[in-house]
């Protein structure tokens, strides 16, 4: 019989008791190593299953931190040590008390509808497939909410790219290998003003970003900024401040719309693509 050919799918095409219940079961795990072992032991007085399990098991989650920081051991034990201060400091992995439900949902009712930001789905090879369109920003509205309710709207979103891409390395999507497959995300420039790109939006977005450098590692896989004007290049410079140079090598700025390289993710799908592309309106 011949092999079924994959496909793109959407996040809600995906069973919904996956991401309402829990996985249905963990990513893949890479073999074990010297390294992963020692990381292991060094944090052996923090380390608590939620955090594990969160960033995607037993060994992956050492080996992201060090991937993260070229298998360096000090730092690798330094950022991961950061993650788990930061998280258990806000409460990320544990139960939420009422009022911490009540100031979530207060966050989500603020932020939410401004957030450009769509888990779409996944590639056919499993990568976590996002998308923003800038010009639908509204910095106004943007700059009017208090940072740190930003700040806390954006974790709790990162959180849930953390359980899509376990689901997306699980064995159930089928990964053809044991390497992690982090997102890829198509950043659309198209349409975007001056007005949009101004210097305290870029600097409350460096401010953010700065944030996932120290809790997401190898979150991303590939970044791609597309339809860029001319003026985006001064823009680009304050943003590439707030980014490690691991995740600067993975972005593409195109004054294009980089389509043929990213059909590939939908397997040439022209429909789901355009799909893709209309997911924020």
């Amino acid at each position: 019989m011949a092999e079924q050919e994959k496909v793109a799918v959407k996040v809600e095409d995906v069973e919904n008791e996956v991401f309402n219940k829990g996985l249905v079961q963990e990513p893949i795990q890479p073999e074990s190593n010297d390294k992963i072992e020692e990381l292991r032991k060094r944090v052996g007085d923090v380390i608590y299953d939620a955090f594990v399990v969160r960033y995607g098991g037993p060994n992956r989650c050492y080996e992201r931190f060090l991937i993260a920081r070229d298998w360096d051991m000090e730092k690798a034990e330094k950022m991961i040590r950061h993650a788990i201060s930061f998280r258990l400091e806000r409460n990320l992995d544990g139960n939420r008390k009422e009022e911490e439900l009540d100031r979530l949902a207060e966050y989500k009712e603020q932020v939410g509808p401004l957030w450009i930001l769509r888990s779409w789905g996944f590639s056919t090879e499993g990568y976590l497939l996002i998308y923003a369109r800038v010009s639908k920003v509204n910095l106004k509205s943007f700059l009017s909410i208090p940072e740190d309710n930003i700040k806390a709207f954006y974790l709790e979103w990162l959180t849930n790219v953390f359980d899509l891409q376990n689901y997306s390395n699980a064995s159930i999507r089928d990964p053809k290998d044991q390497v992690w497959k982090g997102n890829v995300q198509v950043i659309n420039l198209q349409g975007i003003s001056m007005a949009q790109l101004h210097i305290s939006g870029l600097r409350l977005l460096s401010r953010v970003l700065k944030i996932a450098q120290g809790l997401a590692p190898e979150n991303a896989n590939k970044v791609y900024l597309v339809n860029a004007p001319w003026f985006f290049s001064g823009a680009w410079s304050i943003i590439k401040r707030a980014l490690n140079k691991n995740i600067i090598a993975k972005i593409t700025v195109s004054s294009g719309d980089c389509k043929e390289e990213i059909m590939k993710y939908f397997g040439d799908s022209e429909e789901l693509y355009q799909d893709f592309l209309n997911s924020v309106q």
